[in-house]
């Protein structure tokens, strides 16, 4: 796994990928940053990271889009399969490495609130739980990605349908009031990834919501094994 993760590593930083990832993510927190907080003195950084959600579902896809179907397409992949490594190793290894640079940019952004100091008393609490939830969110988006990869050799379909995926589960709250069914209901308010974010955004740490958001990232790598071992006894 470490060898995996360590070629993940390289191949972001030693692309353009890495870096506009990252900066992606840094100008525009900085924008809802300076725009909301700074220019209106506001200490609870909730705005910043409500919107950012919507930057990760398009950033996100981009991340994740060449995990798997890169290695499919320059057939790589069978270097892997036949590796003397366990699929899960392989998963896990790639999936760090995505979460690795999503993290290094969340970091970046810690700066923040240490700027918030200088004129107003932040919000510690809800920014901590805006932190703690936006990682565990975004965490769950790349399992998505990764996911997702691993169906297809073409790194654009991955990125597409995996913005599509996330823009659903975004959405997919809205069909609460259209919906009677108490089952169906149930299902829809499972699905919805980015509602569980709410008790974060107000600075509450609700370990249902994390083993929620952990839950999607195991059954997605799951998913991801299944497929990759699927192709791995059929060749």
């Amino acid at each position: 796994m470490k060898a995996i993760y360590k070629k993940e590593m390289r191949s972001y930083f030693c692309s353009p990928m890495g870096y506009v990832f990252i900066a992606a993510i840094l100008a525009l927190s900085g924008f809802f940053f300076t725009g909301v907080n700074l220019a209106n003195g506001v200490g609870d950084m909730s705005y910043v990271f409500g919107n950012l959600i919507t930057v990760l579902m398009i950033v996100i896809p981009v991340l994740t889009m060449r995990l798997m179907a890169e290695e499919k397409s320059a057939k790589t992949d069978q270097l892997l399969l036949t590796c003397p490594i366990s699929t899960t190793a392989i998963v896990m290894g790639k999936l760090l490495a995505a979460v690795s640079v999503f993290m290094i940019a969340l970091l970046g952004t810690l700066v923040y609130p240490l700027m918030l100091l200088k004129y107003i008393q932040p919000a510690w609490g809800q920014i901590f739980g805006n932190y703690i939830g936006f990682f565990l969110m975004g965490s769950a988006f790349v399992a998505i990605g990764l996911f997702i990869s691993s169906l297809t050799e073409n790194q654009i379909v991955a990125a597409v349908v995996t913005f599509a995926v996330l823009l659903l589960l975004n959405i997919i709250n809205w069909l609460s009031s259209l919906l009677t069914n108490q089952i169906l209901l149930a299902v829809v308010d499972w699905l919805s990834i980015t509602t569980r974010f709410d008790d974060f955004s107000r600075g509450m740490i609700n370990l249902e919501s994390v083993i929620y958001y952990l839950s999607y990232v195991a059954i997605f790598v799951f998913l991801t094994v299944r497929q990759i071992e699927k192709r791995r006894w059929s060749n």
